[in-house]
């Protein structure tokens, strides 16, 4: 008769071999651990012998373009970086893009080295659309109701119009004013489409209505009209003055269904 096979010593036997090989996976998975340390840590050396500390790499120039050059200085102190010490490749550009478009009057930006020495930086400034409440006001607004100090804005050859009736606490820098988006469209569609409609000022004060002053072939008008279908409004403004006849009348009001009145 055949011998019985003993269970608890075949149980014994296996685990012992899946000891074993369990013994060897983890040497492998520390062998490729310390293999993969070793690969980094030369990769961070030559990374370092090559490039963050390169000398030929260190900071000597920026090439500005879209802002004036005479804001190198405040933009470099700005952002925390020095000619002759900082290495183009210790500056993160994705990090410093954002820095740079967290100023108020620039609307974005992109960042680039150029190898070895220049750090060129290419900007887009905000273009202010209006005054706030009076002419020739501190504070500005681009076409994104975004507030800016006049001062550090680029410097425009033509006036522009007043917008006044937004309640505000205090203005900051860089606010953005929801409450401005009816007049800034309407600014916008006598820039392009209307351009015979020059604004002079605008009043939002009436929630239900925009009123402006405007200047058409020499003559001021003040306009009244919804808030609402701000191009239909214009279109229809640009009919009645094609159909007037008579004397001159400075006020326009567009708030009666289905009729303009002058007077």
């Amino acid at each position: 008769m055949g011998q019985k096979r003993n269970p608890k010593k075949s149980r014994k036997t296996l685990s012992s071999k899946e000891k074993q090989q369990y013994l060897r996976i983890i040497v492998m998975l520390l062998i490729m651990v310390l293999f993969l340390g070793v690969i980094g840590f030369a990769g961070w050396g030559l990374s370092r012998v090559f490039f963050t500390g390169n000398e030929r790499f260190i900071l000597r120039r920026t090439e500005l373009n879209g802002l004036d050059a005479q804001l190198t200085g405040p933009l470099m102190k700005y952002l925390k970086l020095t000619f002759n010490r900082d290495n183009l490749f210790d500056i993160d550009l994705a990090a410093t893009r954002r820095k740079i478009e967290q100023i108020s009057y620039i609307k974005s930006a992109s960042v680039y080295r150029v190898l070895p020495d220049t750090l060129r930086i290419d900007i887009m400034q905000r273009v202010p659309m209006a005054y706030l409440s009076v002419y020739n006001s501190k504070w500005v607004v681009d076409e994104d109701s975004i507030v800016m100090n006049r001062k550090y804005c680029m410097k425009l050859k033509y006036p522009l119009p007043v917008v006044s009736g937004v309640k505000y606490s205090r203005l900051r820098a860089g606010e953005k004013l929801p409450g401005l988006t009816p007049a800034i469209q309407l600014i916008k569609l006598t820039a392009g489409e209307f351009r015979n409609f020059k604004i002079c000022s605008i009043s939002l004060e009436d929630p239900q209505k925009i009123v402006f002053v405007m200047i058409r072939e020499r003559h001021a008008y003040k306009v009244l009209m919804p808030r609402r279908n701000l191009k239909d409004m214009l279109q229809v403004l640009r009919h009645a003055f094609r159909q007037k006849r008579g004397d001159y009348k400075s006020t326009v009001d567009l708030t009666y269904s289905n009729q303009v009145i002058f007077r």
